[in-house]
Parts: C-alpha cells; structure tokens; sequence
C-alpha cells in the first residue's frame, strides 16, 4: 500500500487526448455531427447486398448543369480565399504567373537541342541517377551481356565522319556555354592526375616520332 496511513493513493493523471484522436461524434461545419466507426459498421452492415436507388440511372442535363456550377462557386471562393491569404489582387496573381510561365518557357528554350530535343536539367539527371541506382540495388536492372564477337574491335571513323563530328563539336563548343564550362572542368579534372599525364606524355612522344605528324605540327607552329 503507497502513503501514508488514512491518505489516499496518488494516481498519475492521464496524458491529455484531443476530440479528433477519439472514435466519437464530432460536430461538422454543416451543423451535424460525423458517424463513429461503429455507426458506420452498422450502416454498412444493413445496407449490404441492397441496390442503390441510383444505380443506372443517368444525370440529366439540368442537373449536371447545377452541379458543374456549383463546383465552379466553390472552387471560386478557394481562389479568392488563397488570393487573401497570399495578399495578393487577382491581376498581380495573374501578371506573377504568367511572369512565371515566361522564365520557365525561356529556361526550357535554352536547353533545346539541334534535333528539336532537350537537355535535362541537373535536377532531372540527379532524379534519373537515383531512380536507377535504386533498381540496380533492388535487383530490376541487370548488367547486359555483351557478345564479344558483336564488339568492333580496331574500328575507326572514316576522314568525312571524324569532319561532321569535329564540326558539331566545335559548334556546341561555341554556342553552348554549360557545356563549354562543364567540358573544361571535366578536362582539369582528368588531367590533374598523374598517371593521365603520364599516358598522353607517352602517346605525344610516340607521335613525334611519325614524320608525317612532325611536320603537321611544325607547320602549325
């Protein structure tokens, strides 16, 4: 027995609970009050196996009309309540939107590629990234099987095919300055490493040593 003699026992108090956390009628907007687990098991249980009065029946053109006007009423008043909540009148609501739409048309025509496609944006490679990286780990994408007899061992280009891709090259280059930036940080970073160095160190030597490429290159100079 706790205390003292003659005293009653202390009881913790209970944590408070809040009227949504209770299974009980709560008064809606209408004036009503909201159905209980139990009532709705009793609504549903004596409704079960009857058929609705409605069903097969269709709306007729008046009614539709009523109910379309009225979800316009209603999504009306939303409208003007978010314009009052964000201080907002319904013009400078409009004119900011449509400032909105100009900056994101213009964005997305500085990404337009020259066979009418786009290039997507960091956030979209960084969501693709993700998106794979998460299937590869569930086991979804499996590593394909090369077949090495489908492999193009020693191919090269032909002289007019490495001309069109040098060309598009050089035009990005010039014309696109993300590429541009992210080209040249790509090249710093390759060949800030030492054992790159050391492999086009070796592969210019080498070069040199061809007559052809020497006087190419002394004629440049």
């Amino acid at each position: 027995r706790n205390g003292v003699k003659g005293e009653s026992p202390k009881i913790d108090p209970l944590p408070p609970v809040s009227l949504d956390e209770l299974d009980v009628p709560k008064p809606t907007e209408n004036g009503g009050y909201s159905h209980t687990s139990a009532s709705r098991a009793k609504i549903g249980a004596a409704n079960k196996g009857k058929t609705p009065w409605n069903k097969g029946q269709k709306r007729s053109d008046e009614v539709k009309a009523r109910i379309a006007a009225g979800v316009r009423a209603r999504n009306r008043e939303k409208f003007l309540q978010m314009l009052k909540d964000v201080g907002l009148t319904e013009k400078e609501y409009e004119e900011k939107k449509k400032e909105e739409r100009r900056v994101k048309d213009a964005e997305r025509r500085s990404r337009r590629t020259e066979n009418g496609g786009y290039r997507p944006t960091d956030e979209t490679k960084a969501k693709i990234s993700r998106i794979l990286k998460e299937k590869h780990a569930r086991g979804e994408i499996k590593p394909r099987k090369i077949d090495p007899s489908k492999v193009r061992r020693g191919f090269t280009h032909s002289d007019e095919t490495k001309q069109k891709i040098s060309e598009a090259l050089r035009k990005r280059w010039s014309v696109d300055a993300e590429y541009r930036a992210r080209m040249t940080q790509k090249m710093k970073t390759t060949y800030s490493k030492e054992d790159v160095r050391k492999k086009v160190s070796a592969t210019l030597k080498k070069k040199w040593q061809d007559p052809e490429f020497r006087e190419q290159m002394l004629e440049k100079m």
